[in-house]
Formats: C-alpha cells, structure tokens, sequence
C-alpha cells in the first residue's frame, strides 16, 4: 500500500496532505459528551464514494487512517460513552474504501455485537458488519466462523449457527484437522442446539485465537461457568439421590461426600461455594446464582419500562407484567430460589 505512495511522491503528498486535513477535526478535544459526538460526526459528512473521488486510487491507506481513528476513538470511551450507529459507520465507510480488511469486519463485528462490558450488545449491526464481510471476502473462513459465534452464543439461533459454520468448512486452505472440527461445530449445533459441549469448543477457540486480552478473559470467563454448570449438576444429582434414599435433604453439602454420592465436592471455578436451594432441590454455584438474578431482573424491569411506553403505566402487578411478557412471546424467566421476585408498581422495578 504504501510503496504506491514512494513511487509517485508527488501525488502521495498531495493525498497525505488531504487526509491529515480530513482528518483535523479528531484531534479536536471537546470535553462535554455532545461535543465529543459532534466532532466524531463531522468526520462521517464526507460519503465512501466522495472519500474514494479524494483518495486518487489511495482507498486502502484512507481506510487505514480510518481504522486507526476509530481504535482511537472508541477505545478511549466508557460503555456508556459509544455510539453504535457511530461504531457502524466507521466501519461501513473503512470497509467501503477497502472491502479486504478481513480484520475491520471480525473486530467491528464483534465489538458491536458483544455484550457489555466487552462489546456494545447491538447485534444487529454486528451481524450486518459480518454479512458485509463475508459478501467480499468468500473464501475467508473466519467471518463465517465468527458470525457462527454470534448466532449460537447470543442470538440463540442454531440453525443459521450451524449454516455458518457449515459455509467455514467449506472455504479453500483449510487443514482437514480444521475442516472437520467446523463440520462437527454445524452438526452439533444443528442436532444439539444449546450443548455446553459445542459451547466450549466454541469458547475454547476464541481463546486460542484472540489477540484481544479482554476478550481472552472473557471466553475463560466462559468456560468456568461452563465448569460450574457441570458441577451444578453433578451435585445436584446426589442431593437428590441423598433425598431419595434418606427422605430429607442435608444439612450440608458434606454430607453427601460422607455417605459416599461423591468422591469431593468440587472447589467453585470461581472460588465462591455451592448452595442448595431448597425449594427445588437444587446445588447451585453462589456466582451463577448472583449473575443469573441480576440479569433476571434487569431483564423483566426492562419488559416494565417497555410496558409503560405501550400503556402509559406500569404493570400494576407481577401477574400482569408476566401475561404482558408471555403475550409477546417473551420468556418469564423463574426465580433461580424457586420464590417469587419483588415487585415496586411505582418504579416498575423488579428485585431479587
């Protein structure tokens, strides 16, 4: 890319000199959050065709100054700061100006898709930012690939997971160690959708190829509540037998390593403890069970707000905010203690 600039010095100076002009209003430090905004807007203002016009053939080193400005834009700012649509646009300008940059589609992609706090959770165009990709790079296997994570990891859609993945073990160079792993990646996915099997195969190739450290911890992340469900259930599967056999729950987990229904009770991955639930004879892992009632209830709290933008109220009740949630097909997620969760009409706040 940059060699063209060398053998025509003239004309590469005269471009240098039109992006570093372009690229003026991002040195521009506003510290109110409209004003950051602002600035990152005006940088848009020119269309992908215009920017080509101005580029004299020079579209991959524009698409570099780009790249670069986005990392430096939207690597610098909280969650709370970063736009989506703005995230998008970049890349859609940067991927226009230079459809081969595999790595704009996988890291835009999936930092637009991922959820807080590693990505943005907008999906959507996570997924329109692959789509592109893959459209103008058909022989990369990692688009594909990546999008396959998407799909099955978040979107919870294993038919169009297994349809990806199936399309990566399709493209040219791949090993047949590698070809076959996809293949098998699609027909789990397909016949087996939701496994934690395929779940941690998946988890465990992000974090063998990731370059991104906060990625890495996330997909170990992963994997331990990977390993904390599998001792769920293990523990599980004894206390009941416990109950079966004696007719009453333990006082302790101890007592099912002492009458001999496992060989240890595992150590937590995340180095918390195991709980029985009571009320519906369950072993749950302390972490898990925090994670999962607080994502419970942001969830339903957020179907409350959406209520009230339908009828002007919040639900009066948990009964009407539950026909609310399964009249649209939603689920109504139960509580991981088997009680019922707290409820303020005034708010529209659900609790533990």
């Amino acid at each position: 890319m940059f060699e063209s600039v060398i053998r025509s010095p003239y004309k590469g100076l005269l471009v240098i000199a039109f992006l570093i002009v372009a690229s003026i209003p991002f040195q521009k430090r506003v510290e109110d959050m409209r004003g950051k905004f602002r600035v990152v807007e005006e940088s848009l203002y020119f269309s992908s065709a215009s920017l080509k016009r101005f580029s004299l053939g020079y579209e991959e080193l524009l698409a570099d100054i780009y790249w670069l400005r986005a990392i430096q834009y939207f690597g610098g700012r909280s969650v709370e700061e970063r736009d989506p649509e703005l995230l998008y646009h970049y890349f859609d300008i940067i991927t226009d100006l230079d459809p081969k940059f595999v790595n704009a589609y996988r890291y835009g992609g999936t930092f637009l898709a991922e959820p807080p706090p590693l990505g943005l959770g907008d999906i959507e165009r996570g997924i329109k930012l692959f789509d592109k990709g893959r459209k103008n790079n058909p022989e990369n296997f990692r688009l594909p690939l990546e999008e396959a994570f998407i799909y099955y990891l978040y979107v919870k859609d294993y038919k169009r997971a297994a349809e990806l993945f199936k399309e990566a073990s399709e493209k040219p160079g791949l090993s047949e160690f590698r070809r076959a792993s996809l293949r098998g990646m699609a027909a789990s996915s397909l016949s087996k959708g939701g496994s934690r099997e395929l779940a941690r195969r998946i988890w465990e190739e992000i974090y063998r190829t990731t370059t991104i450290e906060g990625r890495k911890e996330f997909a170990l992340r992963n994997l331990k509540e990977l390993d904390a469900m599998d001792m769920e259930d293990l523990l599980t599967w004894a206390l009941r037998r416990y109950i079966e056999i004696y007719g009453h729950a333990p006082s302790a987990l101890s007592e099912l390593k002492s009458k001999g229904l496992v060989k240890e009770i595992p150590k937590e991955p995340f180095g918390r403890g195991f709980v029985i639930v009571s009320g519906l004879n369950k072993v749950r892992s302390e972490t898990l069970l925090e994670q999962e009632l607080k994502y419970n209830t942001a969830y339903l709290s957020g179907v409350s707000r959406r209520f009230k933008r339908s009828f002007g109220r919040y639900p009066r009740d948990l009964e009407e905010l539950k026909d609310f949630t399964r009249e649209n097909g939603w689920d109504f997620p139960e509580h991981p203690l088997g009680k019922e969760y707290s409820y303020n009409p005034e708010t529209g706040t659900v609790g533990e």
